[in-house]
């Protein structure tokens, strides 16, 4: 298991504590059972070598709790647990500060040295008919010098979803993409996505002072 799966795991076992403590231990042990049952449906995207099938064990973790909580442990506690595991990291604010320029060029340049052979890569497994339908990445496709850019196509975790019945579980597994930018003061942009419906996933991070930022304040984001 990833660290970040198992800060998760942590993070709804202290959730099972707090919520059902006199049943928390029967849910975590179930939970545990259900793990791999529940993976085993899982379509093949790559294991280890996808650096975002991550993303397709913590939902898979999440439907865990989910089913041996009998559907108590939902939605808005994966709300709960996000906000507190990123709460956590709050100290990085008064660290970074990507509304200055050389901040957000680091922060930009961050994210294309992870993503850019990550596309390629795919772009060579997808032509072999390997990994599914995992996450294929256009690189800042608005080709916008402001901030960083980025556009999924394909999700497996909205097809795992919504093959399995956890449709309900997918707005809040994406809402928690919009509290990791905040830590950096960054907006993420976002007006549609494949839990909704959309072929696509749109990103673009920008400074939350900027202009941009301010353009959006009171456009819905998803």
């Amino acid at each position: 298991m990833a660290a970040m799966d198992r800060m998760i795991k942590k993070g709804f076992i202290a959730y099972a504590k707090k919520h059902y403590p006199g049943e928390a231990e029967r849910i975590v042990q179930r939970a545990d059972e259900l793990f791999p049952v529940l993976y085993a449906k899982a379509p093949d995207i790559g294991g280890k070598e996808n650096l975002m099938s991550y993303n397709l064990d913590l939902l898979i973790l999440s439907a865990s709790f989910y089913e041996a909580s009998d559907h108590r442990i939902d939605g808005e506690a994966i709300d709960e647990i996000a906000r507190e595991i990123f709460g956590k990291y709050r100290f990085l604010r008064g660290i970074v500060n990507v509304n200055r320029k050389w901040q957000m060029k680091l922060f930009r340049g961050m994210i294309y040295k992870r993503y850019v052979p990550y596309a390629k890569l795919v772009e060579e497994k997808v032509a072999r008919g390997e990994w599914n339908n995992t996450w294929r990445i256009a690189i800042n496709p608005r080709n916008t010098d402001e901030g960083v850019c980025f556009e999924l196509t394909g999700c497996p975790l909205a097809d795992y979803a919504r093959a399995n019945g956890y449709e309900n579980l997918l707005p809040h597994m994406c809402a928690a993409d919009h509290l990791m930018p905040e830590l950096v003061h960054a907006k993420l942009i976002r007006t549609h996505t494949c839990a909704l419906g959309s072929p696509t996933c749109d990103y673009w991070y920008v400074g939350d002072e900027s202009e941009t930022a301010k353009r959006y304040a009171n456009v819905k984001m998803v």
